[in-house]
This record gives structure tokens, sequence and C-alpha cells, in this order.
């Protein structure tokens, strides 16, 4: 355990500028761009008056409907973060073991007491918990910030903050959701993050290439197929990723529900599953027959990880 736990941070300092500074940065402009705001606002906006006249309009409104809105709000706003750390993992993984081949140090890391079995478990869990939690943590820094600065405005134009939006929206439910929903889809994840790991242990060169144009090629081809056969896109690869991330724990879209609307899980095109955002949907997810077969998909794809991991010198 205390090795596993020392090559994570081995992978959290080789990758802080992207496991670390992204998030940061990301909500370093977030907050800017709301300050950016409130001023842009003020220098059209005579003392405010027209901003004066909304918070009264919002304070008038049914509890529960601010309630409501709020919440939706505070889901809304980890989608951002959502789309970057979606990418920061897939680059990270890709480049994981193909980096120690490329810069020559592969042999070096393999003459350390740790074995392969260790090293890809690291980098499997960085990108699997690490990574989500740190951007969790700044994304819900980043949403108290912005808060704050939203209540001093409001104080200052004579309305109470705390009554108005501060204890409404349930954040603590709407951050234990978002988080719920990283480490949820970091689990339905596992094929893709399978094979960009295996795609890292061998590519010689640009893994992204390798990482792409199979499955592409492969999904044209089918996609000819299907079209001369049968006239139908519905059972190409193309098709399957489409329902696999459509069909995603993660929170993602938004969804309109009995004239109401609100944040969803994956993208709400298929009715394999309820978009609704509660754990139950996120545990149907994991606990059904597609996750099953993606572990297994997962595993063959991590085997090979581990075969060519341990017979890696050089790229």
């Amino acid at each position: 355990m205390n090795r596993l736990l020392a090559l994570m941070k081995r992978e959290f300092w080789e990758n802080k500028g992207a496991f670390r500074t992204t998030p940061l940065v990301i909500g370093g402009i977030l907050i800017v761009t709301m300050l950016m705001v409130i001023i842009t606002f003020n220098h059209f906006d005579n003392e405010f008056q027209s901003l004066k006249e909304l918070l009264r309009f919002i304070a008038q409104q049914d509890v529960e409907l601010r309630e409501n809105v709020l919440y939706f709000i505070n889901i809304q706003f980890s989608m951002i973060f959502s789309m970057v750390l979606g990418f920061v993992v897939f680059f990270y993984l890709l480049g994981s073991l193909y980096d120690d081949r490329k810069d020559r140090s592969i042999l070096f890391w393999k003459s350390l007491p740790a074995s392969a079995t260790l090293t890809i478990s690291s980098k499997l869990l960085s990108a699997m918990f690490m990574a989500p939690v740190i951007f969790w943590v700044i994304y819900v820094l980043t949403h108290i910030v912005m808060m704050l600065l939203l209540s001093v405005v409001v104080l200052i134009l004579g309305e109470n903050p705390w009554t108005l939006f501060l204890s409404l929206g349930s954040p603590f439910n709407a951050w234990s959701m978002v988080l719920a929903g990283y480490l949820a889809h970091s689990i339905w994840a596992l094929p893709l993050y399978g094979w960009l790991m295996l795609v890292s242990s061998f590519a010689p060169r640009i893994p992204l290439l390798f990482a792409v144009l199979p499955p592409v090629v492969l999904g044209l081809l089918e996609l000819w197929i299907d079209f001369l056969q049968t006239f139908t896109l519905s059972d190409n690869l193309f098709g399957l990723f489409g329902h696999w991330f459509a069909n995603s724990p993660l929170i993602f879209a938004t969804e309109s529900r009995d004239d109401d609307f609100g944040a969803a899980l994956g993208i709400p095109i298929t009715s394999d599953y309820d978009h609704a955002v509660t754990i139950t949907n996120m545990l149907d997810r994991l606990f059904s027959t597609d996750m099953l077969i993606g572990l297994a998909i997962a595993a063959v794809f991590f085997g090979g990880t581990l075969w060519l991991r341990r017979r890696a010198t050089e790229s």
C-alpha cells in the first residue's frame, strides 16, 4: 500500500499542471468573469437600480421554486469542470505509459522495487480518483468564493443573501451528487481507460492517432456495411459509443421533465436508464449488464497493458 501511495504521489507531482493548475485556472477565470460582469453591470446600470428590482422580484418568488432553481444552477456550475476533467484524464492516460518509453526513463522506473502491476494501478487510480477529487475540491471552493462575492453585492444593495439564496439550493447535496457522479463515471469509463492505457503501452509514436484511428476506421466500415445491408445506423460502433456516453452516470446535461427543468445524468437521448440525478440511478448503471460487459472488455485491455508493460524497454 505504501508503494502504491508513493507511486500516486509521483503521478501527482509529474502531472500537477494538469491535475492542480488546470482546475485552479478554470476557477480563477470564472471568478474574474463574475467580477467583470458585476463591474460592467454597474457601468451600464445606474446604481444597480435594475439589479435591485431583479433581487426584489426574486425575493417575491415561491421558496420551493427558488430552491429548485438554485439546486439546478449549483449542479450546472460543475459541468465546465467535468468537461475539462474529461480532456485531462483522456490525455493523461494516453501518455501515462508512452512517456516513460519516449524519454527512455522506463528502465530506471522498472529498476525500482515497484512491479508493473503497481505502476499501472497507480496511474489508473490517479485517473479514476485523484484527478476527479482534486477537480471537485476546486469546483466547491470556486462555488463558495463566487457565492461570497455575490453575497457582498446583495448586502450592499440592501437585501438579505441568506434568505435570498444562501440557505436554499442544497449546496451540500449538489456537491455530493457531483462527486458521486465523478466517481461513478470513473467506473463506467473503465473500458475507455483500459483502451487508452493499452495504446499508451505499445504506440511507437503519436498515441492519439493509434487510440482514435482504429475505432474510427472500424466504425466507418460498420456504418458502410450497415448501410448496404439494412439502411440503419443503430448497430455500428459509433452508435455503441454514443449509447455508452449518453448513459454515463456523470452529470453532463439538462433535461425537461413535467414542464420543469433539471440536471441529467449523461445525455437524455436514450431510454435505457433514468437520467434523473439520483444515487439510485447512478447505481443502476454500475450494477447493470452493460457495466458487466464493460468490465470484461476493460479486463482484456488491462491484461494486454500489463503484458506489454512487463516486456517494454524503450520506444
